[in-house]
């Protein structure tokens, strides 16, 4: 099978780290790290595994993070995965065979598969104490060797070595992480699904009951699935999106924004187009440090830099909610707004179960009802397909959104385009 893999080495990384401003296609060569594989399909851990082939791979905001080198070499991020990584964890995929434990139904069913590699995936038993109560994220991500799988460490498909990806044409799973596909739902959609969960797990993290006036920093794939995932759940108050880059305000729209502020990236017009937007006012301190009084009700920072969180801080009111969407490192971050207006902050980790209107239901299939429904539509979001052969120019896209229109992008497994 081809796949694409990567296997960064010190020097590889430094050299890139250096060279790269003045030749950005480095991170995307060997040098890097990052190469196209003709390799075996992965065989399965254990009896309740089985093997999927790939139909579409999405192209996810944390792999090209990865390969752009957006996080520090001391991360702490690296002790959750392993390498050589089987990228893609954005998924929709075929069950192609399936262990001697797995009911043989599930052999050419069209699936998605919710790649977290918790406790039972990894086949610990006892398992960690939010895995046996069901409430939060696993403890045991980089459990290596652990369990009847004996996985390495790794939060999820496609950030590993030894599951394979979605990046390529065949990868494994544990029969548990198996969500079929309605038949309603195109290849598309489906292939959505997991940004849709990310940011209807955030949402749904929130209190957005006494919230008027909703924030979301930025308009890519999070930042347009929370806006869509804040008006599928039923929020009608006011959402404003926060974006740079203009040619997302018809999406942003589209899926349920009242108002699109296209801001520079940085500077003392922001917090003076945002204080606008609240009623609130700036407060200057020294070496062009601010802060805004009043501010939004609810933030979701759906960028992940150490500048959107400092934002979120700052522009969010007294007493209000920042749920962190987009991963990244924080870098130096102002605390005042912190403490000084009692905020809530809290950290979105993926998908799990939801409480959602009396029961409990997983992330991903609450998005596939949701879809299938006509509350939740992101079929939109989907603007580039490429083959694995020309996986460069698909990464190059990802990594330019603006230059191209772009949104989300995949590689397209399907053989003849979309067949």
């Amino acid at each position: 099978m081809k796949a694409i893999v990567y296997q960064a080495t010190p020097p590889g990384w430094a050299a890139c780290k250096l060279l790269s401003p003045i030749w950005p296609g480095l991170r995307l060569s060997r040098l890097a790290g990052l190469r196209l594989r003709d390799m075996p399909p992965p065989t399965l851990p254990t009896e309740e595994w089985v093997l999927l082939r790939t139909l579409l791979g999405g192209l996810c905001g944390t792999d090209l993070a990865i390969l752009a080198q957006k996080q520090p070499p001391n991360s702490i991020l690296q002790a959750f995965s392993s390498m050589p990584m089987g990228l893609g964890h954005e998924n929709v995929a075929v069950v192609e065979a399936v262990g001697a434990d797995v009911d043989e139904d599930w052999v050419g069913c069209r699936v998605c598969v919710e790649p977290t590699l918790n406790c039972r995936v990894r086949g610990i038993d006892p398992p960690c104490r939010p895995c046996r109560s069901e409430n939060g994220p696993c403890a045991n991500l980089a459990a290596a060797g652990m369990g009847a799988a004996a996985l390495p460490a790794g939060t999820s498909i496609g950030y590993n070595s030894r599951t394979g990806g979605s990046l390529g044409e065949f990868f494994v799973a544990h029969h548990s992480q198996l969500v079929a596909v309605p038949e309603e739902l195109s290849d598309a959609q489906a292939l959505l699904t997991d940004p849709a969960a990310c940011a209807l797990h955030a949402v749904l993290r929130a209190d957005l009951s006494p919230a008027r006036q909703v924030a979301v920093i930025g308009a890519g794939v999070m930042g347009l699935a929370t806006i869509a995932c804040l008006r599928a759940t039923g929020y009608a108050g006011r959402i404003e999106a926060i974006e740079p880059a203009g040619y997302l305000e018809r999406l942003a729209r589209r899926f349920g924004a009242d108002a699109f502020l296209s801001l520079p990236r940085c500077g003392a017009e922001r917090f003076g187009a945002v204080a606008k937007a609240t009623g609130g006012y700036v407060v200057h301190s020294r070496f062009g440090n601010r802060m805004l009084c009043g501010g939004y009700d609810a933030v979701f920072d759906c960028v992940g830099t150490s500048q959107s969180f400092n934002e979120s801080l700052k522009w969010a009111g007294s007493g209000a909610q920042v749920v962190l969407v987009g991963t990244g490192h924080g870098g130096s971050i102002e605390l005042t707004a912190l403490w000084f207006k009692e905020l809530k902050v809290s950290g979105a980790f993926g998908r799990g179960l939801e409480h959602y209107h009396g029961r409990r239901v997983e992330t991903y299939r609450l998005a596939h009802e949701l879809m299938r429904s006509g509350a939740l539509k992101v079929g939109a979001l989907l603007t580039h397909t490429f083959g694995i052969e020309d996986y460069r120019v698909a990464l190059a896209v990802a990594m330019h959104k603006a230059r191209h229109g772009a949104v989300k992008v995949a590689l397209d497994f399907r053989g003849p385009r979309g067949a």
